[in-house]
């Protein structure tokens, strides 16, 4: 046996460690002059310099990395650093007029963008391909007419916001980096440009007046002070752009050292906190830590399975190392705004999603059912990836609103962001509860209709060819364009197939029958009122969640067939389909409502132990969203003059503890417990998701910032 554990783990470790995403491959090759340039130069002064930019401090390193990402979708030029790419962009722009670093996303901009150009041009179809354009084809007078035709649209108001933020930085970098300082003693007034210290170099006028030639002068600035600026600012620029690396590192040595002088006595950012922003920059806001979750996830499902102690204690140790790398991420995020980071998605998503985890550890330890091993895992794996590659503004530190800085609206917050972290823990523990439960009783029908669902999915891919076109100069921003009689047509298939439903509901038929009519509805639906996107995204759900399904269902027959029934021990004190023979070791906090342990129909003990499990969250659940939804309402009473008032994000979050509170309380009325709390977890679940997300971006409510 342990030769075969040996087997299992050794393959395990050789299959667990995912590929990371390729970055976008910008078509641009800097110099090799300007490599070796940036290889010479040590930025450890320069890149704590601060600058002002979109209303906070921050550093010229993250400064530089936001600038770049806004401009070429990543944090920097290929080959080069980020401060290296921005003082390039700066300095000398104008050198790369046709080097196509300007990144226009949304495909359909690219197909507005491109419309002048001859269908088999080069420059089109890598415009298209790529979304990269050229300084000379960005700002030229056809793309510029048409960008400011496209900007009053209302279904074009993100993808332009991207492209305007990309066309700032393009265009005028050196208007955008404001690291000088006013004398002023106010935290809120506007630094400056070095090019904005000029005037403060020309001597007086012949009648002691000051000269305006050059613009007006910056108050407070004497002229010692704008050339303690202006000449390292100058002779940089000359240095780097002759590629003299010991000049280049001197001058930024010596405006390191200038400009906190400027500055009134605590207004210059700290230097630890400095050096705390350009750490959690350097090291990607600590959001890889996906990768160790991913394979803690791999030991934990192994370890629930098997019942073995090595990859259990494998998984934890994997967690405790995902745990530690993420806290200090989050840690370090916290010192750095010096507020808890819960204001906006990036921060809740990590923050939260941590203090679920960690919770969902310590259960484990506590109870070591093994299943919290799993529910954490894959919290952490799907959290991190969002937080990486899914969230809009790339988890960017911003500032937060005065009327949100708040300590009743922060418990406020905090509660809520935790109560959906349990709320996803407890979704993934039901999801392995529903397949357990179907494998013990019905393995044959729940292959079916995991292959039925996967044939499902591949067909909706499919029509998804036909019931959309590219995007013409009339459509959306997405790049796609639905049929005219598509909604029409769906939607009219889709409330067939729901009437169909509940014939066969009504008639009790076959689970492969009401399983191919819920496909059906789901797909006909989703094609009628989706978008592009939104249709392709859940057909790969449906295609690949039905198969893996499928698979996983064929695999665990085989398993059981060949160790045998009371072999495949699934908990610790798992024992095959025994059934429960004393409510005594259920968990207190798994609470009063009644369990399946007294049913006729007996369910084996780890699906018993799931069930419990799940309780204990879905209490914590139900009692921290009501106490977070009221201390909300109170919040709202002395800020806005009202407690209530049906913003789109409270009635969704008033919705999703209505189902949590029906969750509860179902218990009560009927047999099958574990199953219907289970389905209502995932509902729960997807109401979170849809109020998180959907509402966030989409709804425009007095939660907008949220």
């Amino acid at each position: 046996m342990r030769t075969k554990n040996k087997l299992v783990l050794a393959a395990l470790c050789a299959l667990c460690i995912p590929a990371a995403r390729a970055a976008r491959d910008i078509p641009f090759t800097p110099p090799d002059d300007l490599v070796a340039l940036d290889r010479a130069l040590d930025y450890g002064r320069a890149r704590l310099i601060a600058v002002q930019d979109a209303g906070r401090y921050k550093t010229l390193e993250s400064f530089s990395r936001e600038a770049m990402h806004a401009m070429t979708g990543a944090e920097h030029l290929p080959k080069l650093s980020p401060i290296a790419s921005a003082l390039e962009w700066i300095f000398n722009s104008r050198q790369y007029v046709d080097a196509p670093v300007i990144l226009v996303k949304p495909q359909g901009l690219r197909v507005h963008f491109t419309a002048h150009m001859p269908e088999n041009d080069d420059a089109r179809r890598r415009i298209l391909a790529s979304g990269f354009m050229t300084q000379r084809e960005f700002f030229s007078r056809v793309v510029q007419q048409r960008k400011n035709e496209l900007a009053p649209r209302a279904e074009m108001n993100s993808a332009m916001r991207k492209v305007s933020d990309a066309e700032q930085v393009a265009a005028a970098l050196d208007e955008m980096v404001r690291l000088v300082p006013p004398p002023a003693e106010d935290h809120a007034s506007l630094w400056h440009t070095p090019q904005e210290l000029a005037p403060n170099l020309a001597p007086p006028a012949p009648d002691g007046n000051p000269r305006t030639e050059l613009g007006p002068r910056v108050a407070g600035i004497s002229q010692a002070q704008a050339q303690s600026v202006l000449l390292p600012w100058a002779s940089l620029r000359a240095a780097w752009l002759e590629r003299d690396a010991a000049r280049v590192q001197q001058n930024l040595d010596r405006l390191a050292a200038a400009l906190p002088k400027l500055a009134a006595p605590g207004v210059y950012p700290a230097e630890p906190q400095r050096q705390a922003e350009a750490r959690y920059y350097a090291m990607g806001k600590f959001t890889y830590g996906w990768t160790v979750y991913f394979v803690a996830a791999l030991f934990s499902v192994v370890a629930l399975v098997s019942g073995w102690k090595t990859p259990r204690y494998a998984a934890l140790a994997l967690l405790a190392v995902a745990m530690a790398w993420h806290a200090y991420g989050v840690a370090l995020r916290w010192h750095i705004l010096g507020r808890i980071p819960v204001a906006n998605v990036f921060e809740a998503v990590m923050a939260a999603s941590w203090a679920g985890i960690a919770l969902a550890v310590l259960l484990e330890l506590v109870y070591r059912m093994r299943i919290f091993l799993v529910a954490a895992s894959v919290t952490g794996f799907f959290s991190l990836i969002m937080a990486q590659f899914v969230i809009p503004g790339g988890g960017t530190i911003t500032t937060i609103q005065g009327i949100l800085d708040d300590v009743m609206l922060r418990i406020h917050t905090v509660l809520i962001v935790f109560s959906y972290a349990l709320i996803f823990l407890a979704a993934v523990i039901a999801l392995f509860y529903l397949f357990g439960y179907y494998f013990v009783k019905w393995p044959t029908q729940s292959a079916e209709a995991g292959l039925i669902t996967g044939f499902a999915g591949a067909a909706l891919f499919a029509i998804s060819y036909f019931a959309f076109t590219r995007a013409g100069l009339g459509d959306a921003a997405s790049g796609y364009a639905k049929g005219a009689h598509v909604p029409l047509a769906f939607g009219g298939a889709a409330i067939a197939c729901g009437a169909w439903l509940a014939l066969l509901a009504a008639r009790r038929t076959s689970a492969a029958a009401l399983v191919s009519a819920s496909a059906l509805l789901l797909a006909t639906g989703a094609t009628a009122v989706g978008s592009h996107g939104f249709v392709r995204l859940l057909a790969i759900l449906m295609l690949s969640g039905g198969f893996g399904w499928a698979l996983l269902t064929l695999l665990g027959t085989v398993l059981r067939s060949r160790l045998g029934e009371e072999s495949l021990a699934l908990a610790p004190a798992g024992a095959g389909s025994a059934p429960v023979r004393a409510v005594l070791s259920r968990p207190i906090m798994a609470g009063g409502a009644p369990g399946d342990e007294t049913q006729g129909d007996k369910l084996p003990t780890w699906l018993h132990h799931f069930d419990w499990c799940h309780l204990i969250l879905l209490n914590l659940v139900f009692v921290m969203l009501f106490v977070g939804t009221i201390l909300g309402a109170v919040w709202a009473d002395y800020s806005w003059g009202r407690p209530w008032g049906w913003d789109p994000k409270e009635v969704f979050a008033l919705n999703t503890w209505i189902v949590y509170a029906i969750l509860i309380h179902v218990r009560f009325l009927v047999t099958e417990r574990g199953l219907w709390t289970a389905w209502l977890s995932i509902g729960g679940c997807l109401m979170m998701a849809f109020n998180w997300i959907f509402v966030n971006y989409f709804i425009v409510g007095l939660h907008s910032y949220a």
